[in-house]
């Protein structure tokens, strides 16, 4: 059943036998509003300087050129005019509301987590922060999990949040998928709307080649903003533990105390990271990894 917009997952029974480490509550998402409100700074300003800066609404700044005949007395950047001893007027443009697709992975490899949280829940809490940010365009959430689902909405994000808080309780249980993500891709890819950026946030893994073809057809029109989340434990192995694992061959052991074994798990974890950025950085504007062993606050503020 889904929740209400003022409902907290741990409302739902079926959040019961699952505990409260695992729990994602809604107020945690609403919280990460607060990482997209800045400290503002007000610096008294001249009039000349005020006048400078006015423009009309629904224009955007495009260019600043030597000013000439005809141009608006008004556009004049006083500033840059008094510095270079010539006038100089600063061109508009009509701003233009960029849609921002919003690609939420909730696959069972990102229901880990050897530290603070699970991937996922760092995903979430991502997803929400990422939302709060663009609220003032146009927004599609897709939540690819075992009951894929999208949802729009321009303003508020809140709407959309109860929704991941929804799926993130049901991928607990770690059913395997529909679909894998290169198939959500191919759906997704003929309905972003022309000028579309599409931002997506999955486990940190080098894309298998269907899915890279389809990131590769995507980024031919569209801005494709990549974040990846991986564990402390994906990246390095603490020296002096010895932690139980269960392989393609049987059980065995990450053996910490053994310095070979754990330079040998360093590199194998840098060849793995170096493989995702040589698959990705030729097809995305921006690649971001967080780790889930840190708050999102904590990497928010270093971005």
């Amino acid at each position: 059943m889904p929740l209400s917009h003022g409902a907290s997952p741990s409302q739902d029974p079926a959040s019961n036998r699952w505990p409260p480490e695992l729990q994602l509550p809604l107020a945690c998402l609403l919280a990460t509003r607060l990482l997209t409100r800045g400290p503002q700074v007000t610096r008294r300003k001249s009039p000349s300087q005020r006048g400078a800066q006015r423009r009309q609404p629904g224009l955007s700044f495009r260019e600043l050129r030597p000013y000439q005949a005809g141009d608006e007395v008004r556009h004049i950047d006083w500033r840059v005019t008094a510095r270079l001893g010539r006038p100089f007027t600063r061109l508009y443009e009509e701003e233009q509301e960029q849609h921002h697709w919003l690609l939420l992975d909730l696959s069972p490899g990102l229901y880990f987590g050897s530290k603070q949280r699970l991937k996922a829940q760092l995903a979430c809490e991502l997803a929400a922060a990422l939302l709060w940010r663009g609220e003032r365009h146009p927004q599609t959430l897709h939540i690819h999990s075992t009951s894929p689902q999208t949802l729009t909405c321009k303003g508020s994000p809140l709407p959309l949040l109860p929704a991941i808080c929804r799926h993130y309780l049901t991928g607990l249980e770690r059913r395997p998928l529909p679909t894998p993500l290169a198939q959500t891709l191919e759906r997704l890819r003929p309905r972003l709307p022309h000028g579309a950026r599409l931002t997506i946030i999955s486990d940190h893994m080098p894309p298998p080649p269907a899915q890279e073809r389809q990131l590769r057809l995507i980024a031919r029109r569209h801005d494709i903003h990549y974040w990846q989340l991986r564990d402390p434990l994906e990246a390095n192995l603490d020296a002096t533990e010895r932690l139980p694992v269960t392989g393609p061959l049987g059980p065995g052991w990450l053996d910490g105390s053994s310095p070979q074994f754990v330079r040998r798990y360093r590199v194998q974890a840098e060849q793995h990271l170096a493989l995702s950025q040589a698959r990705l950085l030729p097809l995305v504007q921006r690649l971001t990894l967080l780790d889930s062993g840190q708050s999102l606050q904590t990497q928010w503020q270093s971005l």
